[in-house]
């Protein structure tokens, strides 16, 4: 599965996803997962696990095509990432 449709799929579940960099690495914060069943919640965290450095890729980078994506997702367009992003 590609990171645009992990993203997407996140984002369908009502996901918000934010990249947060530390000095020795970059890791994606995600919120609402405590508001999906505690099965769907399992199942999500294990997606996020296995395509993280990918979703970082996404998040982080300036391309036209990683751009549209996060639009499409509608990145930025919450509370949340609005504060985590400044």
């Amino acid at each position: 599965m590609s990171a645009a449709a992990v993203f997407l799929h996140l984002r369908a579940l009502g996901l918000e996803l934010v990249p947060v960099q530390h000095p020795d690495r970059t890791m994606v914060r995600v919120f609402g997962l405590e508001d999906l069943e505690p099965g769907d919640r399992e199942r999500t965290r294990r997606l996020i696990r296995a395509n993280k450095a990918q979703l970082v890729s996404l998040l982080a980078s300036g391309s036209p095509a990683a751009l549209a994506v996060r639009q499409e997702g509608g990145y930025g367009a919450d509370k949340h990432s609005r504060e985590e992003a400044a």
